[in-house]
């Protein structure tokens, strides 16, 4: 009787270490996966569905044109502070392709600062009230809802000093003659619009 309960006792002990082995590969491995193929990277939010947006750009012939205007027109709202805003330009001269992405919005007050400009300052129009002083829905500045809905119309201007799509550019101004612009929705990091505009 006593030798029958000792072979009992060793017959356990492969199935527990067998087990033991499982969950120790099981560990090993689940630690690698998540170290070298990183499945822990954080998802994105998902992209807001803007259905439909319309852009337009003014080249002008004055000082205070150059406006680009993009209206949301159907879809969901965007809060401004998710936007970022990239503006190039490009021209048949050397003095061009440039580009600019407008940061941290929204600008304060009436004007976009130089803490909103990545990449050529001389791009955007800074100067106070640029673009803005005839429109309402200008939604980048700090006095309205920043909250980019159906509607409503994004509005800057681009400074003639960074690219001149005027008719007759002064001559110590890049002349350009392509404005290409992207608006990013950072969370998610998707393009909810795209548009090249030729003057």
């Amino acid at each position: 009787m006593m030798l029958l309960l000792v072979m009992d006792r060793r017959g356990v002990s492969p199935v527990v270490s067998t087990i033991l082995v499982v969950a120790i590969v099981v560990i090993l491995a689940t630690t690698i996966s998540v170290t070298v193929l990183d499945t822990t990277e954080e998802i994105n939010e998902p992209a807001p569905n803007v259905a439909e947006t319309t852009g337009e750009f003014e080249p002008g012939n004055e000082d205070d044109e150059q406006i680009v205007q993009v209206t949301h027109v159907a879809g969901e709202s965007v809060d401004v502070e998710d936007i970022e805003i990239i503006v190039q330009a490009d021209g048949p001269d050397g003095d061009l392709p440039t580009d600019a992405r407008l940061v941290d919005l929204p600008a304060d007050e009436d004007s976009i600062d130089l803490e909103n400009i990545d990449g050529d300052d001389d791009l955007i129009d800074r100067s106070a009230g640029a673009g803005f002083s005839d429109f309402e829905d200008k939604v980048i500045v700090e006095e309205d809802t920043n909250v980019w809905e159906a509607g409503d119309t994004i509005q800057f201007r681009i400074g003639v000093t960074g690219a001149d799509f005027r008719d007759s550019p002064e001559s110590n101004n890049p002349e350009a003659d392509e404005l290409e612009i992207t608006i990013v929705h950072t969370p998610s990091d998707a393009i909810i619009f795209e548009d090249t505009f030729t003057a």
